[in-house]
């Protein structure tokens, strides 16, 4: 009984001191109320800013302390007079003085983390940073930048008559994505030329990888990109192979700016016979970790792969596990230098930042960080200038025969291929043909029609080729010499 009577006056103690507190909190004036909110508010933004700088110093390969990201956030908080979330953060980023530290805004971030291996709604280009501004690196055949006549090697300079000039290419990518169906307009730069090419978006299925047989013992691949689909799709890609008995593969890394690092270690999979084949480090030495291949049935390909100044990250980690374990020749030239490895964080408010956690080792040791993979067979590409003179002389009156084989067609695509819209002039009007005339008649403002008229004919005519360059594929040459 005594039990019950203590219990209830318990009770009676809470519920009184209960409603003194709702009674106190009802008299609040809503100015108090507002104040207890962001009272509420700075305690947490303090937390989420400790958080982030305790995250990201704990992680940081090259080595910060919390205080030091700390002090780069009070600075921008006193130089722009207010608190920022996005500014705090790419504050912090800017304290690690890292080129591969990135801050992406919730747009930038959407898109940074799109599954690009398999459909998206876009214009079909592949593009990446560049000293010069992004750099197109690729162009999907058939997608909507490659009607509109979008080359590789344009420089693009704006989007819908907004200037992307110091723009890296999250910005620029965030910018021409969008709806099915509607337009975007891309000016380029195209050697001392600037044009304005319109693109219809649509729903562009990427492919990453281009193979040909170059005869019946030897393929070509080119990968143009590593991500989250290629492995699945190079692992088909090496069956059919196999079952054809093909004996020699060209593996075609050039201009590859890399992308989903697993993806490599997957590929190095598919070539590399079972054993060790990179090694993973990080700030923490005691989560450093070797990288294994536990395939046992490895294609016996004999195999090269072309690299160049381009081949950067995931590129360069295939390229150095092939070289380390004996497993190909690399040829071509060295490769860019970027052996580290990036994690991709996302913000409270939907915004994402990225800095670097580690590098990538051969399982010898070797570093590729700043140093790159040197080739064991170097070749360079031949680059000349392009000379007119050497072009089929254009006759007026033979324009009709420009469509039907001969010396105008010969005329017609020497010019197409100096510009970039077809690789070679074989004196034969073709689908090859007939695409590389559509292209340039939308690039023209020219009905489409794919048949070369005389106004068509003319630009060619008066087009100054000798600020163009071709590149003499000497790396490929020796490829195809050394499988022999």
């Amino acid at each position: 009984m005594q039990k019950n009577k203590l219990f209830s006056l318990l009770l009676a103690i809470v519920m009184l001191f209960s409603q003194n507190v709702f009674a106190e909190e009802s008299v609040k004036t809503p100015q108090q109320q507002q104040a207890q909110v962001q009272e509420y508010s700075n305690y947490m933004q303090k937390k989420i800013v400790q958080v982030y700088a305790h995250n990201i110093a704990n992680n940081y390969y090259y080595g910060i302390e919390d205080e030091e990201l700390l002090f780069a956030v009070i600075c921008d908080m006193i130089d722009k007079g207010k608190f920022d979330i996005n500014s705090v953060i790419e504050s912090m980023l800017g304290a690690l003085k890292d080129d591969y530290s990135e801050f992406y805004t919730p747009e930038e971030y959407k898109a940074m983390t799109e599954d690009v291996s398999g459909e998206f709604s876009g214009i079909g280009i592949t593009i990446t940073d560049n000293p010069n501004g992004v750099l197109v690196l690729s162009v999907i055949e058939g997608g909507p930048a490659y009607k509109a006549g979008v080359l590789a090697n344009d420089y693009i300079v704006g989007v819908n008559g907004q200037s992307v000039i110091g723009m890296n290419s999250a910005q620029v990518r965030e910018l021409v994505v969008g709806a099915i169906g509607t337009e975007v307009k891309i000016r380029v730069l195209r050697g001392k030329e600037e044009l304005e090419l319109t693109c219809v978006r649509d729903v562009v299925e990427v492919s990453q990888i281009e193979t040909e047989m170059v005869n019946d013992e030897t393929a070509y691949i080119k990968l143009l990109q590593f991500t989250s689909n290629s492995p699945k799709e190079m692992e088909t890609l090496v069956k059919e192979l196999r079952s054809k008995s093909v004996d020699n593969v060209i593996l075609d890394l050039r201009d590859n700016p890399g992308g989903d690092l697993n993806a490599a270690i997957d590929m190095a999979n598919i070539f590399i016979s079972a054993g060790k084949i990179a090694e993973l480090r990080y700030k923490d030495e005691t989560k450093n970790t070797f990288l294994y291949s536990e395939n046992f049935h490895a294609p016996n390909f004999d195999l090269v792969v072309l690299v160049n100044e381009h081949s950067a990250s995931a590129s360069e980690f295939l390229a150095m596990a092939i070289q380390s374990r004996n497993a190909g020749k690399i040829l071509g030239t060295k490769t860019y230098g970027k052996g580290s490895m990036q994690v991709l964080n996302r913000a409270v408010n939907g915004a994402g930042f990225k800095y670097t956690i580690g590098e990538f080792y051969s399982y010898k040791g070797q570093r590729i960080n700043t140093i790159g993979v040197n080739p064991d067979i170097e070749v360079e590409n031949l680059v000349l200038s392009v000379n007119e003179d050497e072009f089929q002389k254009i006759d007026f009156e033979k324009i009709p025969e420009g469509n039907i084989d001969g010396e105008m067609t010969l005329a017609l695509e020497q010019r197409l291929a100096a510009l970039g819209y077809m690789k070679e002039a074989d004196e034969t009007f073709d689908d090859t043909t007939k695409d590389a005339v559509s292209r340039l008649q939308a690039v023209l403002g020219f009905q489409i029609t794919g048949v070369p008229e005389i106004g068509l004919y003319m630009f060619l005519n008066d087009y100054d080729y000798s600020q163009l360059n071709k590149v003499i594929d000497l790396q490929m040459e020796a490829a195809i010499k050394h499988l022999r």
